[in-house]
């Protein structure tokens, strides 16, 4: 996860292990719930989440995913962005070499 600034200077890393995963869509909506809760804790300007998963942002955007087997934490993630600006980015893979 990468906290920056609109002008891209960032403000920090950090990565976390995710010791038990079935698959990288799950690592990937994990990944956006604990970068977003960071977020959130250290500024108060918009949230905008770019990630290279346009099923990892479906997640988040769609009520649709509220049963399937990641609708718990597509539903927690909904909870964090209630009182702030969420822009989600779909962006391509080249663009997030950081993550790769």
């Amino acid at each position: 996860m990468v906290l920056q600034r609109e002008n891209c200077w960032l403000i920090y890393a950090t990565y976390r292990y995710i010791f038990s995963c079935n698959d990288a869509l799950e690592a990937e909506i994990h990944a956006l719930m604990q970068g977003m809760a960071l977020d959130l804790e250290h500024s108060d300007m918009p949230v905008i989440v770019q990630s290279d998963s346009s099923n990892a942002l479906a997640t988040i955007e769609d009520d649709a995913w509220s049963r399937s087997a990641y609708g718990h934490i597509a539903e927690e993630i909904k909870t964090l962005i209630v009182d702030r600006e969420f822009i989600p980015l779909k962006i391509s893979r080249d663009h997030n070499r950081v993550a790769h």
